[in-house]
């Protein structure tokens, strides 16, 4: 404060607005100083509001949607970051299906499991630790090892050349013998065999499976049964006079193509896609697709029609992905306990999903039927099993090892196999290191999903196999009649065999190395179904139970049952011929069994010296 006609007092610096008043001047410009910063201050206030109202409410947004999405992932009803997508399109008769798979190996995405591959391979011959692998340390492993020549060493080290390996090369390496990691095949030889299975039905010929006929269908399906297992499968209804190629191909022997590349099954990924679409689907030849010839809604088509004319040009189709999703499926092809390999996420449009069966999915149509599954098997016993069947077919001396002269004549050791799996490089291939080059050759190829898409044609056999076994048990061949009837569609009498809907099924299972295949694809072989089951079924029941359920179908038959038939007879609850796991749970073995003996043949009496897995008296 000042008094008029004394100095101003100041704080010794320079003078600002906001300083002691002695004027009326200067108590006008203060105003106008004061009215500014306040304005100033509003719009401040104003502005850093709005900033806090969008800032709190996109704070809230993002921790409730991240919750939404914990709970989602906890219920199983969105996939796990872990995984690959892929968007695919089936290309059925009435019209293209979009499917988005969610594929995992081990719960990790196919690039994952691969990338872990190239790790555990640097770790184990990285002897030095020092990132990268001398040519010694690379020759250690199969996927590295070359044919040895004379003094090649003491010449390649007169060159003076960096021959290390670093981790990139390891992972183009992985990269060419693995592949791709999604891979899609096609097989329609299930479509042909399925024509076979109509023949067996149709007693008469006469092209109608009578109501007589599906009664009586159970007999004429296990007379099919040539290997006395008491199941049924597709290769059986075979004729007799096929040849059963051998495991090991011969040279200069083209070995029949069971699997081609897929044309029911395309990725949006693909560049020809829109072109097959085109080629398929356009019916009046105008290079476009109208929403009736893709059998879409108005709405569907219109996420892709950018020209809003009503049809999608081959540019339009480039956009597939953009399309709303038909289904989605999650898929691990390593089984984990206690949780499923195949679950559905997501299905719209008005069809219908049935997941009751483990790791089986079928979706229906109006004019289709699909099955989805996952065929649970260990790529490297498979591989495995393949070999060590080669080695003693090779080893014609029988002295426990291959030399070259005995695999001469094969085309691939030819080709430096030999010396690939001949880790000591003696000049000779024990099983063991035919054991050790298919494990580690293997694990690329473990790291792929292969897709193979099997055309069922009117899917006569699928609709009797309810388990998706690829398989007919006893009790699927007694309700035979039923399955039958179940794909009436016209209402009439009698099953013709143009009259089901058509039957595609899709077939997830982790890439298996082929050791007698080509050098540099891997591809899944056919396998002969005693080396391992088609899609290996979960044991289920009490330990005893699964022991002597020898066909693995669920049930127990009187032929494969080791007890007395009184015992039989007392678990066997609802008189069915057959026990399940249900009334074996509900029985107590070593009450039905208490004092008797077992038999040893299933087809034989009663007898002492029979296998008793439950410790029984006998």
């Amino acid at each position: 404060m000042s008094v008029e006609g004394q100095a101003p007092l100041t704080t010794g610096c320079k003078r600002s607005p906001v300083h002691v008043v002695t004027t009326a001047k200067e108590t006008f410009t203060m105003m106008i100083w004061f009215n500014q910063q306040f304005r100033r201050v509003r719009r401040l206030h104003v502005t850093l509001r709005s900033k806090l109202r969008a800032a709190g409410l996109t704070c809230l947004t993002l921790l409730v949607w991240t919750a939404v999405a914990r709970l989602l992932a906890a219920e199983g009803a969105i996939p796990k970051p872990s995984a690959e997508v892929r968007d695919v399109i089936l290309m059925l008769g009435n019209g293209p299906l979009h499917v988005r798979l969610n594929l995992s190996v081990g719960k990790k995405s196919p690039a994952e499991a691969r990338q872990e591959t190239v790790n555990r391979l640097l770790k184990e011959l990285d002897a030095n630790a020092d990132g990268k692998l001398s040519r010694e340390e690379a020759q250690r492993s199969p996927l590295f090892r070359e044919k040895q020549r004379d003094k090649a060493a003491e010449f390649i080290k007169s060159l003076n050349v960096d021959l290390s390996v670093s981790p990139k090369d390891i992972e183009k390496r992985i990269e060419q013998l693995g592949g791709e990691t999604v891979v899609y095949r096609q097989n329609t030889e299930a479509s042909l065999t399925d024509d076979q299975v109509f023949k067996n039905l149709d007693v008469d010929g006469d092209g109608i499976i009578s109501e007589a006929e599906m009664t009586d269908a159970v007999d004429g399906l296990l007379a099919k049964d040539t290997d006395d297992d008491e199941c049924v499968t597709l290769e059986e209804f075979i004729p007799q006079s096929t040849e059963v190629q051998s495991l090991v191909p011969r040279a200069n022997v083209a070995r029949s193509q069971t699997t081609s590349v897929a044309e029911i099954i395309r990725d949006t990924h693909q560049t020809l896609l829109p072109a097959q679409m085109i080629r398929k689907y356009d019916t009046d030849r105008n290079n476009k697709l109208s929403a009736a010839e893709l059998n879409w809604t108005g709405e569907k088509l219109a996420t892709c029609d950018a020209d809003k004319d009503g049809q999608l040009s081959v540019k339009e189709l480039a956009n597939l992905r953009n399309t709303p999703v038909d289904l989605e499926l999650a898929v691990d092809v390593i089984r984990a306990d206690g949780e499923r390999m195949l679950r559905v996420l997501q299905v719209v449009g008005g069809r219908s999903a049935n997941d009751s069966a483990p790791d089986l999915v079928k979706v229906s149509l109006p004019t289709a039927e699909l099955t989805f599954s996952v065929r649970d098997i260990d790529p490297f016993e498979t591989s495995m099993t393949i070999a060590l069947r080669a080695f003693n077919e090779l080893d014609a001396d029988k002295n426990g090892y291959l030399d070259k002269g005995e695999t001469r004549m094969r085309e691939r050791f030819g080709r430096g196999l030999f010396d690939q799996i001949d880790a000591d490089g003696d000049g000779k291939i024990f099983g063991e290191e035919m054991k050790d080059f298919i494990r580690t050759r293997g694990e690329p190829v473990a790291t792929t999903c292969h897709v193979t898409a099997f055309s069922d044609g009117a899917g006569f056999f699928s609709a009797i196999d309810t388990n998706g076994d690829r398989r007919l048990s006893v009790r699927e061949m007694r309700n035979a009649d039923r399955s039958l009837a179940r794909m009436d569609v016209d209402q009439k009498p009698g099953l013709s065999e143009q009259e089901p809907v058509r039957q595609y099924r899709i077939e997830f299972v982790r890439g298996i190395f082929n050791p007698f295949g080509s050098t540099e694809r891997s591809v899944n072989p056919p396998v002969a179904t005693d080396v391992v089951a088609i899609n290996n079924r979960t044991s289920v029941g009490p330990v005893w139970f699964q022991r002597w359920d020898r066909n693995n179908d669920g049930d127990i038959t009187w032929r494969e049952f080791l007890g007395p038939r009184a015992a039989f007879d007392e678990l066997d609850a609802d008189r069915d011929e057959l026990i399940d796991p249900k009334e074996a749970e509900a029985a107590s073995p070593a009450d039905q069994f208490k004092g008797r003996t077992l038999k040893s043949d299933p087809d034989q009496p009663v007898s002492a010296e029979a296998g008793n897995p439950l410790n029984l008296q006998q």
